[in-house]
């Protein structure tokens, strides 16, 4: 069997030729797509997609940080709060230590934002208990409690601090 290739001078198409059979382009089956321009819808519905997922994961992330900016924020003005708290019970004398029922908190953030959106907003628990074959001390628990309003929810937050405190007469 002969095969001869023809190569013409208008193109740089290479033509084969078998014996018998009639010219086949060789490397050219698809030539309708080789003047194809623009992009097919699946293309664009594709990209259209990864775009939405892309601006849904930004604005996820971006909502998530605000959230957990403000929780943060509040969970150091509650410990701020308790420290406050337990530096007032250190300075009471001994023998009028006693635990209080939930007080209100409200801790305006100044500064931060113009609304009161991200105000504190909570209570504080502070009790006080002897502590077990030791009538010189006590402990003081004090728990900070606020509710955090998180992507629709709300979420209960407790902050715990405790201290023990000497009966020292001398400094009282």
């Amino acid at each position: 069997m002969v095969v001869e290739f023809i190569v013409r001078a208008d193109s740089n198409r290479i033509l084969e030729r078998k014996s018998g059979m009639h010219l086949i382009k060789k490397g050219m089956q698809n030539r309708s797509h080789r003047h194809q321009r623009g992009l097919t819808m699946v293309e664009i519905l594709v990209s259209i997609s990864i775009f939405f997922l892309a601006w849904m994961a930004t604005v996820t992330a971006i909502t998530a940080s605000r959230y957990l900016s403000v929780y943060v924020k509040h969970k150091a003005q509650a410990i701020y709060y308790a420290q406050r708290i337990l530096e007032e019970q250190r300075r009471t004398p001994f023998p009028t230590l006693a635990s209080q029922s939930s007080t209100l908190i409200h801790l305006d953030t100044q500064g931060t934002f113009n609304t009161t959106a991200d105000d504190f907003n909570g209570n504080s628990v502070i009790t006080v208990s002897p502590i077990p074959g030791d009538i010189y001390r006590k402990r003081v628990l004090v728990d900070v409690n606020w509710t955090e309003r998180i992507l629709g929810g709300n979420i209960p937050v407790h902050e715990y601090l405790t201290t023990d405190i000497a009966n020292e007469p001398q400094l009282n």
